[in-house]
């Protein structure tokens, strides 16, 4: 059965993340996973999936491949660490999912990132927020729209940022369990900052 059988961790209002991380192999099927997050969006999270993604360059300088995505909503977490070159099944789930019209993908500095998953991979993300561009409209203040997730999360929420100052302040000597609270964290907080602006 699936599920996200990961660390659960607490978050400054007391409510928990819970979390999932996966090496994505060419046999492993991730789409139960992303239906339980779309799920989870359409239920708790005002149909909203925070995303996040990061990139590795191919041998080709010109040449980018999809290295991880990370899904949050406001209860769960996915992390998904793909191979270079990610395999094509994989890709179509990612595309499937990402091509939902029953959630909004909302996410922090994204432009650049959804160019590069348009060119690079073909999968387009048909609704989709840029939330440092609705935090400025809503808040009538121009410089939140390019900053990046801490920021913008301390600018909104006035947000305890103590436990990820921590973790972030030593990354590399953190293990993985340190690195997916991390990415808990930085998805919740973009989550409560879209619930605030959504409201």
């Amino acid at each position: 059965m699936t599920s996200f059988d990961g660390p659960k961790f607490k978050m400054t209002d007391g409510t928990y993340v819970q979390t999932k991380s996966i090496d994505v192999g060419s046999t492993t099927d991730i789409s139960p996973y992303l239906s339980l997050i779309r799920e989870d969006s359409i239920t708790n999270s005002n149909r909203a999936v925070i995303f996040d993604v990061n990139w590795e360059t191919d041998t080709k300088p010109s040449k980018w491949s999809l290295s991880s995505v990370k899904l949050s909503t406001r209860n769960l977490c996915l992390f998904l660490k793909l191979p270079s070159p990610p395999f094509h099944d994989n890709l179509n789930d990612l595309y499937r999912f990402f091509a939902s019209k029953f959630v909004t993908f909302v996410g922090v500095q994204i432009e650049e990132d959804l160019n590069l998953l348009r060119e690079n991979h073909g999968i387009v993300i048909r609704n989709v927020i840029e939330v440092g561009k609705l935090a400025a409209k809503a808040r009538g203040t121009l410089l939140l729209e390019y900053l990046g997730t801490r920021e913008l999360a301390h600018r909104v929420l006035w947000s305890d940022l103590s436990r990820l100052d921590s973790i972030e302040s030593k990354w590399e000597e953190k293990g993985a369990e340190e690195r997916l609270e991390a990415a808990a964290i930085e998805g919740w907080l973009i989550f409560n900052v879209w619930d605030q602006l959504y409201e």
